[in-house]
């Protein structure tokens, strides 16, 4: 009687280790992969990062006081529909600074926004170099006076695994 008690016991304990076996092996919510919006944004960061190391070394290179002075991003700079061009040539005239690569991104700075007759061009080119470019207002227009050139360290923006992350 003992031995059938002890097989029964037993035979219950399998069973019911087995059972539970498929939920501890279960894969969690947690383990998978994060979603690609999860990554875009962890990627932007590091970008983010990445851009603001590029500039402090432009601006350290030159020893520049960027206070008073506002950024512009090219899309800044676009027109919209219904402006009239002869009203915005000052933003036209900037336009072309921005073609071409860098590393990190191209950088515009105007003393007092494009009120204002001051400006800055920053960029590392891509053998690390550091170029400033100097702007001036000449009636509504943008015009570079100076181009410097500096040697500088040439940066790499770190890999991003984007393997890690799911489809959509």
């Amino acid at each position: 009687m003992y031995k059938r008690s002890s097989l029964l016991l037993l035979m219950f304990i399998i069973i019911f280790c087995g059972i539970n076996n498929v939920n501890v092996f279960a894969k969690s919510k947690g383990e998978g992969k994060p979603p690609k919006s999860v990554c875009v944004e962890e990627f932007e960061k590091e970008w983010k990062k990445f851009d603001n190391v590029v500039l402090k070394d432009i601006v350290k290179s030159y020893k520049l006081d960027l206070s008073g002075y506002q950024e512009f991003k090219h899309s800044d700079l676009n027109l919209k529909v219904g402006d009239n061009l002869n009203d915005h040539s000052d933003k036209i005239s900037l336009q072309h600074l921005f073609v071409g690569y860098s590393i990190g991104s191209m950088r515009l700075f105007l003393e007092n926004g494009l009120e204002g007759t001051k400006g800055y061009f920053l960029y590392k080119r891509n053998d690390g170099n550091n170029i400033l470019k100097e702007l001036h207002k000449k009636g509504e227009v943008w015009v570079v006076m100076s181009v410097y050139e500096k040697k500088a360290v040439r940066f790499y923006l770190k890999p991003f695994n984007w393997n890690k992350c799911t489809e959509n």
